[in-house]
């Protein structure tokens, strides 16, 4: 056998069949599968511990507002009788320019707390996308809202909705909070003062929100995962329970469904609480009434009227 012929055995030795081959391909395709669910599941548990720490400087900002104004909670949402006062007091919130927000923008809290930001308030908006679309739109600055549709849009979309009607008060829609009748029915059953609020660190004052925006030009933006309002699976016994009993991740109506609740991190959101720190919830301990009002029992607790 001469030197060329055992060259040629040899290389044929070495080569791979097609059966290792597809033996070898069937195996790299099983890692891939396994591999690409575990990858996936950490890129989200990234994010979610990011905007966990954007919830801690969310609520730094929120309690520093506090300890500016000696133990006074951010107000939740006034009624328009309430705003006029404030317009009267000076304390109306105005934009980055000086200018005046109005009652519709204003009483939302973005424009609020934003100053406790320093001008760079991106801890607000992980999901960025409806500003950008704005600002391409109108040409505006994102940082200072320079145009109404941009200051529109800042106050209704942080990332983060806040339980207004049980920490500050008040709620879009809703003028019992504020007023003589319904103070009379209910009694002051929010906390406008810190030293109000007996566990802190059980009392969530922000959550993970999101929408389903239908006004153009947001209406083809699908779900934005953010909104400015936190509405609790139960607030009057007369209304009775106001959440659908399991979450819908593709529910059309985030607000019916889930109080604009979103649970975008494989079945967690994000909760601020009153102490500062920051927590993944999945929906029993949302739906807990005891994490809303610190003045609960249960985790079904609703206000009942004073009837005489």
């Amino acid at each position: 056998m001469n030197a060329c012929q055992i060259n040629r055995q040899q290389t044929k030795r070495s080569a791979f069949t097609l059966i290792e081959l597809l033996v070898v391909i069937a195996i790299i395709a099983l890692l891939i599968g396994v591999l690409l669910p575990a990858l996936g599941n950490a890129h989200v548990a990234a994010k979610a511990v990011r905007e966990q720490s954007a919830m801690r400087q969310v609520m730094f900002a929120y309690n520093m507002y506090s300890d500016d104004n000696r133990g006074s909670l951010l107000l939740g949402y006034p009624d328009m009788n309430m705003w006029d006062r404030l317009v009267q007091t000076g304390d109306d919130p105005h934009d980055l320019n000086g200018d005046s927000l109005g009652h519709t923008i204003g009483a939302r809290y973005p424009w609020r707390l934003i100053p406790y930001f320093d001008g760079n308030f991106d801890a607000l908006y992980n999901d960025r996308n409806v500003v950008e679309l704005l600002a391409e739109t109108t040409g505006a600055s994102v940082a200072s809202g320079s145009s109404e549709a941009m200051r529109y849009v800042i106050s209704l979309y942080p990332s983060f909705g806040l339980n207004s009607y049980f920490v500050g008060g008040g709620a879009p829609g809703d003028t019992i909070a504020f007023s003589t009748s319904g103070q009379r029915l209910f009694g002051k059953y929010y906390a406008s003062k810190l030293h109000e609020i007996r566990r802190t660190s059980n009392q969530m004052v922000f959550a993970s929100t999101r929408d389903v925006p239908r006004t153009p030009p947001l209406d083809n933006i699908g779900t934005v995962e953010g909104y400015y309002f936190a509405r609790p699976p139960y607030v009057y016994s007369t209304n009775g329970r106001l959440w659908a009993d399991t979450y819908n991740e593709h529910s059309e109506d985030p607000g019916n469904d889930a109080g604009f609740l979103s649970l975008r991190y494989n079945g967690k959101g994000i909760a601020g609480l009153l102490d500062g720190h920051a927590e993944q919830w999945g929906w029993d301990e949302f739906n807990d009434m005891r994490h809303w009002s610190d003045k609960a029992t249960s985790t079904d607790w609703m206000l009942e009227p004073n009837l005489p």
